[in-house]
């Protein structure tokens, strides 16, 4: 039984991982090389930089946070785990802060409101789990990270429709700005209640009181 859990887990991070790296190669590092798009704006302050401060604060969260989770490396390298926990949360921040400014600006009016949103509960996820851990309430911090990663491959997850068609999930929407609201509010709310259905519902209900 151990080892089919032990390979799903070492594939279902093989999978996310691969990701997540396509996702910056692709989505990314192009900004780093001079590539501009109209959400990058005309001026510094006019998205420049919140845009830059959101590349940056992403890449620390979402390059850092899968180590967060591998016991058997957190458990070994200690000292690391917490540097890149720090820097973790230096990135939520990052992302915070820009996202937040960007949520008043986006093109796409309608998903505005998903974007705000996604980003408050990327914040609040992580200050709880920092307020956890300082409080040594391990699992509580195991859990409100995972909340938090979950809300940092939310946008990730957003793009998959930029270059991988997802009817098999939305039908065929014509609408190009219905399509894109509805791909937004699935990917920023339905990963979270999948996540506690498996982290709270589940052993809540299947709990055998002693």
């Amino acid at each position: 039984m151990r080892i089919p859990l032990l390979f799903g887990k070492i594939l279902f991070w093989a999978c996310l991982i691969f990701l997540s790296l396509f996702f910056y190669y692709d989505s990314v590092i192009p900004y780093f090389y001079g590539y501009r798009s109209r959400i990058f704006g005309t001026a510094f302050f006019n998205n420049q930089l919140w845009v830059t401060m959101h590349m940056v604060g992403g890449t620390f969260a979402l390059l850092l946070g899968p180590s967060q989770f591998w016991p058997a490396f957190r458990n070994r390298y200690l000292k690391f785990h917490r540097i890149a926990g720090k820097l973790y949360m230096f990135g939520i921040l990052l992302i915070g802060i820009s996202a937040g400014r960007l949520s008043l600006v986006s093109t796409c009016v309608p998903c505005r409101i998903s974007l705000f949103l996604l980003t408050v509960f990327a914040v609040t996820a992580t200050w709880f789990a920092w307020v956890a851990i300082k409080n040594r309430n391990t699992k509580a911090h195991r859990q409100m990270m995972v909340r938090s990663y979950v809300c940092v491959l939310a946008f990730v997850m957003v793009r998959i429709d930029d270059g991988q068609s997802l009817n098999f999930l939305f039908g065929s929407i014509s609408d190009a700005t219905f399509r894109r609201v509805v791909n937004e509010y699935f990917f920023s709310f339905v990963p979270l209640l999948i996540t506690e259905i498996i982290m709270v519902w589940i052993p809540s209900v299947y709990y055998k009181r002693k």
